[in-house]
């Protein structure tokens, strides 16, 4: 059975709700603060109303305007494509690792109050995650517990940057991830224009797109190889874009030896990790699957940057009617969804 979605196009009729794992929005009231400040991120507002937010020198964010538009219109767009659920994250607006961590905290709570607002008034359509300032992990734990306690936000966007100075796995930040698997919630991975890994690429291309699935990739694998699972054991990961790079090279990486963690790779990627369909390779999908287990890949798109229902007919193109209804009704642990 199929419905027809925006575009006109047949989309398989899902028997349980479809829910997009990555979805983005940047309040304007979020980025109107931003407007003057002189540090990164900084934003401008030019006479026409348009804004262009800048992360980094010579890095400024894409889209803004669709990532900025009114919520309902991401609302209406979904509804158009057949995606019941919108699982929100700030992406590049969390982008906070190389501030000092009081200003840091104080921008992403400006970004949870509002993503709470829109989770409380679209209960059953909206699912937001908050983001943490990791550079200071009392600190990171204090806004873990206020944005999931108290704002009733549901998972944590971590921003992946690689920054050999303030390494994201160490033993002061075990307790914010051991603290995040008390909590019940999910940690979804996420990428970023300031990192280290970025070095020596010329444009968006490279960086954002190829240089983003190695970094979130990377910091994957460090979770694994420091032991931190172990520790850890039921801490849930989900790693966007069909796990990056880390399907295609994880045995060469076991070849190699030098993991502290007490198992192998595909153990971990098939226990604490899921994995989301935000890529659009009908290969890389089909070895996602393979890698993780199909009951490990839910369905996302990456919207605004991506639109839902091509992403959509891309995952049932690729693997049928029968393996894209199990994607969809694939749930990640701790969501809460539509509640």
């Amino acid at each position: 059975m199929t419905t027809e979605s925006e575009s006109g196009n047949s989309l398989l009729a899902s028997t349980t709700p479809v829910v997009d794992y990555q979805v983005h929005w940047y309040p304007p009231s979020v980025v109107e603060r931003l407007v003057g400040r002189t540090a990164y991120p900084r934003a401008e507002r030019g006479p026409d109303g348009d804004y262009v937010l800048w992360l980094d020198e010579n890095r400024s964010q894409p889209l803004m305007n669709r990532l900025m538009a009114d919520f309902d219109s991401h609302l209406a767009h979904a509804a158009a494509s057949g995606v019941d659920v919108l699982v929100l994250g700030p992406a590049t607006l969390a982008e906070v690792f190389h501030l000092p961590a009081d200003e840091a905290a104080e921008l992403l709570d400006r970004v949870h109050v509002e993503y709470a607002r829109v989770q409380r008034e679209h209960p059953d359509h909206v699912v937001a995650l908050a983001a943490l300032p990791m550079q200071d992990p009392a600190l990171a734990l204090k806004v873990l517990d206020h944005a999931i306690g108290e704002l009733d936000l549901r998972g944590v966007s971590q921003q992946t940057t690689i920054d050999e100075r303030r390494p994201l796995v160490t033993e002061d930040t075990i307790p914010v991830f051991a603290r995040i698997a008390e909590l019940g919630v999910p940690l979804v991975l996420h990428p970023g224009f300031r990192s280290a890994t970025g070095i020596g690429t010329r444009d968006l291309r490279e960086d954002a797109g190829l240089s983003w699935v190695y970094q979130t990739s990377l910091t994957a694998l460090r979770l694994i190889d420091s032991g931190l699972l172990d520790v850890v054991p039921d801490l849930v990961v989900v790693h966007p874009h069909l796990g990056g790079v880390l399907p295609y090279i994880a045995e060469r990486i076991e070849l190699l030896g030098g993991s502290k963690a007490e198992h192998r790779i595909e153990h971990y990627l098939r226990t604490n990790f899921y994995v989301d369909t935000a890529a659009g390779n009908p290969g890389a999908l089909r070895l996602a699957i393979e890698t993780y287990g199909i009951d490990r890949v839910v369905f996302a798109s990456d919207y605004p940057f991506y639109e839902q229902d091509v992403t959509r007919r891309q995952v049932e193109g690729a693997v049928g009617a029968q393996a894209a209804q199990q994607i969809y009704a694939n749930v990640v642990p701790g969501l809460r969804l539509g509640r």
